[in-house]
């Protein structure tokens, strides 16, 4: 499947999208989960939010408070938006995980 990051892009601009991974499409719903957060914001085509319910159900959401949801589990980790989630950035979470005697696999 190829990624759809039109909605993402056209909510968060370019620079703001930089850690989210494109995780696939279901019932015409984008889902797109941040790396850092761990959390989901999922968009359908013109951009309307929902939150996942069981058994792939989704029901309309508010688009600024879930985005400010992930905003604040960023901002509890010292990092942003623009925060990019990299192979470097897995890196450096694995060394501090290892440093820190936890397994991460």
């Amino acid at each position: 499947m190829e990624p759809n990051w039109k909605p993402l892009v056209d909510k968060l601009g370019e620079e703001r999208c930089v850690g989210f991974m494109f995780m696939g499409r279901v019932n015409g719903i984008n889902l797109y989960k941040h790396g850092i957060a761990r959390m989901y914001l999922n968009l359908d085509d013109r951009g309307q939010c929902y939150v996942g319910r069981e058994k792939w159900c989704f029901e309309m959401a508010d688009f600024n408070a879930r985005l400010a949801r992930i905003k604040g589990a960023l901002s509890e980790l010292g990092e942003t938006l623009e925060s990019v989630y990299d192979e470097s950035y897995i890196e450096q979470k694995r060394n501090v995980l290892e440093a820190a005697g936890i397994s991460h696999e």
